[in-house]
Formats: structure tokens, C-alpha cells, sequence
């Protein structure tokens, strides 16, 4: 409303000055930029597999525009705290923080590169940030004494998509600092934000423009003057314009780095830790969006339901579980360890609640007063004190009822270890947590304790899965050390059953198998307490592996 305000405002302006039709030339530019969302409007009524919030009406595409289905945050409030009476409200901390992730996004713009450091500071960043914040307010001024009226339509424009929505977004301390503040990941996003202020580095890159363009045009003038050529220093200038371009080719290209492949890697490997016609249960953006990729676009495993608990919260996405159909497993495309198992198609819904059961189980969490047992078919949940079931659980729970000594239920490593009080019945596959019908027995062949979350682990099909089955792409071409932040996190996802194989190996004293394990989790992803069990293993000295 105050947008549509400051419009009508500016419009009225427009027309007394006698620009009136640049105003109607600017509503109508705005109504073909929003245009796309007909797009939406049209696919989801073609029901496709992946309809994210199902905008098939006008007040579902409102929600969407509105991003309705994510909890409310107020500009005002702790982002890192859920919103309510109980919010403590921003702090100066949080503004700091959220101020310098502004500034390192802008750098990256123009040069995110480490190519030069002292004493781990990034010397490159920092000149890369001089230069061009010069050049900037350089261009910036120079477009005011040159032309006042487009100067301020840039000048808003940046304040509003930078400045501006640092203060209207209000995010979390970003994915790669702040972390001495807020230790606990879940207090940060859970990927970089750039791309949300990306029209304000726009606007900075024209005035950056503007500047080395006086600048050009002050040597040439003064060379001229003085009866030489103008070609050389007006060269040596243009070529800083380059500099972006060469500092960010790496990241721009993607033709190099372990992280051009990895989220489709990611995806692979997860849906086939996964046994035909399973269940798998993901988190949110970053190990879902892969898969969906993998499924519908590369046709990879349409045969796995993935259940994103992220989405589960909404009644649209409950309901789209319950009526999308399970598709056929290509048993000739699928890895060796899911051949030859004859499984059957299932002919049920994931789940059967009603849309009556499903609108309120989306709108009214449950309350667990004091612990208590709930049987799902052979195994019994454990629910804790004061324990809440939000809409996800209550949907989880109900799908494992429905399915369970049906369809293998498998949780990715991605997801935590909540498991919806089943702790007990949980036994890990590599980078799944699969549902068992009884509680696993350490002592059959082949199961040993000692996982992460304390869970029992399938030795054997985890070795089959880590070193047969999953794709790492280049993670093994030695750029991993290169990875940003958000591929760092996946390819250490990916190196955890090597770290489990490794202390499975000490335990029967097979000292070859640690260092073997070790030395490929070390290469997916390198971190100090690898290479040092490494060095130690080596040498014979280190009695015991790390705990995973």
C-alpha cells in the first residue's frame, strides 16, 4: 500500500511537471515485470508432480506473491527468534551483522576471489572493495552535476534494493559469518542471500561504469593537451572494467570446481539410498530442489516418494502427497544394489487423511502434555514431555502408519535425528536413516552400533553405497578445498559414511580400511581432524579412529 502511495504521489508530480507519460510508460513497464506470474497461475493447473504452493487460483497465487507460507517476521523482530510476544526484538548485534553480509555480498559482485591473503585476510577482497567503491562515488557524482533527475531515480532505487531491504528482509546472520555470535546453524540461513539485493549491485555497477568513464575521458583530454597519444592510458583504464569479469570468472562459468556437479551428485546419492518404491524424507531447499531436478528433468528414481518436511507445514503440499501417484521403478537404470529385488508397485496413497483432517492438522499444532507411547503399527513412538507435533509431524506420523512394513521409510542425513520418537527402530544406510519394522540387533551379521545419532549402522550396504553406488563427481579432482560455502556443507554430507566406515574398521582392528576410509573422506571433504587422524594412522600412533 505505501508503494502504491508513493506511486499515485509520484505520478501526480509527473504530470504537473508535464511527464505524464513517462508515469503511464512506468505502471505499464511494472505490469509486464510481474506478468510472469500468469506462468504460475497456468502450470498448476495442469496438476505437474512438483506444483510448489499450488497457485491454481487467484488467492493461492496471492499467497505465493505474499510468500504466505512462511512464518511471519517483523522488521523489528530477532529473525533468529520465531516471531511473537516472546520475540526479544533486533539487536544492534544482529543489524551489524546483517550490515556486514551486505557489504560481502556487494564485494563478491566485483571480485570473489582469495587469490591473494595475509595472514588469512583476503588482500585481493579488499582492494577489489576500494577500487570500486571509488569508481562508484566517482560515476555517482559525476551523473548529478550531468543529470540530476536520473541520479535520484538510481539513487532511490539503490537505497530501496539495498539499504532497504537490509531492513526490510531482516535476515538471519548470513550462511558464512557470525558464527562466534550465534553458534547454533540454525540460527543462520541456510544459504547465501546475494541474490536478493542483486538490483542495487546493478545500480552500482552503472555508476562504477560512470566513474571509469570520467576518468577515461580526463586522460585522453589531458594527453591530447599535450600533442600524445591518449590510446595507451585510455586502454590501461578500460581494462579495469575487466576485473570483475576475471576475478568471478570461476564462480560465473562453473566450468571448473567440484561444486559444478555436486548438487545433481547430491541428488543422485540420496535417492539411491533409497530402496525401490521408499519413502524419503528431506528437509528443505537445499536437499530438495536437487532431487526434484534429478526426478523430473534427468528422470533419475521417479520412483521414490520425497517428502520435504519444510513443505509439509502447508496444507497444499499435504495434500499433493496424498494425490500424486507413485511411478514405475526402471529397474534397468537403477544401481546394481536395487536390482533383482522384485518389489511391488504400491496401489495406496501415502496417506489418508482427509482435506478436512489435513486443514486442521495445518493449522492447529498438538501438544503433548506429558511422554507417552503411541503404537504405529509394530513399532511405538516415544514422545517426550511437552513435546509439540507441528503440522510436519502430524503428517509424518500419519504417512508412517500408513506405510510402514509397506514402503521402506528412510530419512535423509539432511533431516536431523528426531525421526518422530522411532530413535529406536532407526538403523543407518550411509546417507539414510531407514525405518525398521523391529529394533535392529547388533548382534546379526553385518550391523554394528555406534552412528551418528547413536544409531545402529548396515555396515555392508553403506560399504556398497559409499564406494559402488553414489557419484561424487569432482569432488574427487582435488578442487574441493575451493568449494563455497553451501557446496562445502553437501560434500561434508557426502564424506560422513566414509567417516563411518573408518571407525567401524578400527573397531575390528582393520587399520588398512581406516586410512582407505579416511583418506576419501578427507578428499570429499578436508577438515583438520581428518588429515590429523590420517597423519596419526600413518604412523601407527593413534590407538582409536575419531568418533563420526
Amino acid at each position: 500500500m505505501v508503494g502504491a502511495l508513493c506511486f499515485a504521489v509520484a505520478g501526480l508530480f509527473a504530470l504537473t511537471a508535464g511527464a505524464g507519460g513517462f508515469a503511464a510508460i512506468a505502471l505499464l513497464l511494472a505490469v509486464v515485470g510481474v506478468s510472469p506470474y500468469l506462468f504460475l497461475y497456468i502450470r498448476s493447473g495442469q496438476h505437474p508432480i512438483v506444483n510448489e504452493a499450488a497457485p491454481a487460483t487467484w488467492d493461492a497465487l496471492l499467497a505465493v506473491i505474499r510468500r504466505a507460507q512462511y512464518p511471519p517476521r517483523g522488521p523489528l523482530d530477532d529473525p533468529t527468534v520465531v516471531h511473537g510476544p516472546g520475540n526479544p526484538g533486533r539487536s544492534l548485534t544482529i543489524v551489524w551483522l546483517q550490515i556486514q553480509n551486505y557489504l560481502l555480498y556487494w564485494v563478491w559482485q566485483f571480485g570473489k576471489t582469495t587469490l591473494v591473503t595475509i595472514s588469512g585476510l583476503p588482500v585481493m577482497q579488499a582492494v577489489v572493495f576500494a577500487l570500486f567503491a571509488g569508481l562508484g562515488i566517482r560515476g555517482s557524482l559525476a551523473q548529478r552535476r550531468s543529470d540530476r533527475g536520473a541520479w535520484w531515480l538510481l539513487l532511490l532505487l539503490w537505497l530501496v534494493t539495498g539499504a532497504g531491504l537490509v531492513a526490510y528482509m531482516n535476515f538471519k546472520p548470513g550462511f558464512s559469518l557470525g558464527y562466534a555470535e550465534f553458534p547454533d546453524g540454525n540460527s543462520h540461513e541456510v544459504r547465501e542471500r546475494d541474490y536478493f539485493f542483486v538490483v542495487s549491485f546493478v545500480v552500482w555497477g552503472l555508476w562504477a561504469g560512470m566513474g571509469l568513464w570520467s576518468l577515461v575521458k580526463r586522460a585522453a583530454v589531458r594527453r591530447a593537451a599535450s600533442g600524445r597519444g591518449a590510446g595507451g592510458p585510455v586502454a590501461a583504464l578500460f581494462l579495469v572494467a575487466l576485473i570483475p569479469a576475471v576475478l568471478n570468472w570461476r564462480e560465473a562459468s562453473r566450468s571448473t570446481g567440484a561444486d559444478r556437479t555436486l548438487a545433481a551428485d547430491l541428488a543422485y546419492d540420496l535417492l539411491n539410498s533409497v530402496p525401490p518404491y521408499g519413502i524419503l524424507f528431506t528437509y528443505g531447499d537445499n536437499d530438495t530442489f536437487p532431487l526434484w531436478w534429478a526426478q523430473e528433468v534427468a528422470g533419475i528414481r521417479q520412483d521414490v516418494t520425497v517428502v520435504c518436511l519444510a513443505l509439509a507445514q502447508t496444507d497444499w503440499y499435504m495434500r499433493q502427497l496424498r494425490d500424486n501417484p507413485v511411478r514405475d521403478f526402471n529397474e534397468a537404470a537403477a544401481p546394481k544394489v536395487w536390482q533383482g529385488l522384485n518389489p511391488v508397485k504400491p496401489t495406496w496413497a501415502l496417506h489418508s487423511m482427509t482435506d478436512a483432517e489435513v486443514q486442521a492438522a495445518s493449522t492447529s499444532p498438538i501438544l503433548i502434555d506429558s511422554t507417552m507411547s503411541l503404537p504405529i503399527g509394530p513399532v511405538v513412538a516415544t514422545l517426550k514431555a511437552q513435546t509439540v507435533l507441528y503440522p510436519n509431524d502430524i503428517v509424518s506420523l500419519r504417512i508412517i502408519q500408513q506405510n510402514i512394513g509397506r514402503r521402506a521409510i528412510v530419512w535423509s542425513l539432511t533431516t536431523g535425528d528426531s525421526y518422530e520418537g522411532l530413535r529406536d527402530y532407526v538403523i543407518q544406510q550411509a546417507m539414510g536413516f531407514r525405518l525398521s519394522t523391529s529394533r535392529p540387533d547388533s548382534t546379526q551379521h553385518g550391523i554394528s552400533l555406534g552412528g551418528i545419532a547413536n544409531v545402529a549402522v548396515d555396515m555392508p550396504l553403506t560399504q556398497r553405497l559409499a564406494w559402488e553406488t553414489y557419484q561424487y563427481g569432482y569432488l574427487l579432482d582435488g578442487t574441493t578445498n575451493r568449494l563455497e560455502s553451501t557446496s562445502a556443507s553437501m560434500a561434508s554430507s557426502l564424506s560422513i559414511p566414509f567417516t563411518i566406515l573408518a571407525y567401524h574398521a578400527d573397531a575390528v582392528g582393520d587399520t588398512s580400511g581406516v586410512i582407505r576410509n579416511l583418506e576419501r573422506a578427507e578428499q570429499i571433504a578436508p577438515n583438520e581432524a581428518i588429515q590429523a587422524a590420517l597423519t596419526a594412522y600413518r604412523s601407527h600412533l593413534l590407538p582409536a579412529a575419531p568418533t563420526p
